[in-house]
């Protein structure tokens, strides 16, 4: 995958905990589905969706975009994105991969392929 700016942008307002500005990523009735560790996710709606993503970082103290990296695959966006989070002196890697169905410049779905956070060891590099 390459740098591409819509995948950016949606990571950006990830990372930034935007709310306003990921909702405005999305369609009014927008759909997210996970399986995630935790079990299955689903929103439907673009508020319940922006809520979702602030849960997943509310406790962190500060969340910063490392990388990110899209590709266009017909009606839908491939977006990868990585992510350093940190609370206190303890800090995260989290990774996110995200296949979006696209509504003109808007997101209609999105179904979370890839979701993992793992703690970084102080000192240690993240990108290992």
């Amino acid at each position: 995958m390459q740098p591409h700016p819509r995948a950016t942008s949606i990571a950006a307002a990830v990372a930034c905990r935007d709310g306003v500005q990921l909702g405005a990523t999305l369609t009014e009735t927008v759909r997210l589905r996970a399986l995630l560790p935790g079990g299955c996710v689903e929103s439907h709606g673009r508020d319940a969706v922006v809520a979702r993503f602030a849960g997943w970082f509310a406790e962190f103290d500060t969340v910063e975009l490392v990388s990110a990296a899209g590709e266009p695959v017909a009606d839908r966006l491939l977006v990868h994105y990585r992510l350093t989070l940190r609370q206190g002196p303890r800090r995260w890697a989290c990774t996110q991969t995200l296949i979006a169905k696209t509504v003109g410049e808007q997101l209609a779905t999105l179904d979370l392929l890839c979701s993992g956070f793992r703690e970084v060891a102080e000192g240690a590099d993240d990108d290992a």
